[in-house]
């Protein structure tokens, strides 16, 4: 697995006119990881899901409808953030981190797609 910092991200200019990205967003991108910090193995499972979906849909068509089609990127941020849940075998720990990603998944940095209480359903 290969990580490379954020600043590296190839299409970093791209996803900032779409995303509120901060210095811990995370990009995954044709089998390499962007992100500035170590990562614990959830969010590698995170990350590897999308690497499963770029092969499946090819990386740019991937890219494309993820950027432009709301509905495509919470299909795919949903499968994401479920492997990522469904990776902790502690309950309460699985639990404290579906609330976080929660968060995050109903955050601007998806676009405001749906509520937390929506997410919480979901994931």
């Amino acid at each position: 697995m290969i990580i490379k910092p954020t600043k590296e991200f190839p299409l970093l200019k791209k996803y900032k006119k779409k995303f509120d990205i901060s210095e811990t967003t995370i990009f995954a991108y044709d089998n390499i990881i962007y992100a500035n910090s170590q990562l614990p193995n959830h969010l590698i499972i995170h990350e590897s899901t999308h690497f499963k979906q770029q092969e499946k849909y090819g990386l740019k068509k991937w890219v494309k409808k993820y950027l432009k089609n709301d509905e495509f990127r919470l299909e795919m941020e949903i499968e994401a953030y479920r492997n990522q849940v469904n990776s902790i075998k502690d309950r309460n720990q699985r639990n404290r981190l579906k609330i976080k990603c929660c968060r995050d998944l109903s955050s601007s940095l998806y676009g405001n797609l749906l509520t937390f209480d929506e997410a919480m359903k979901i994931i």
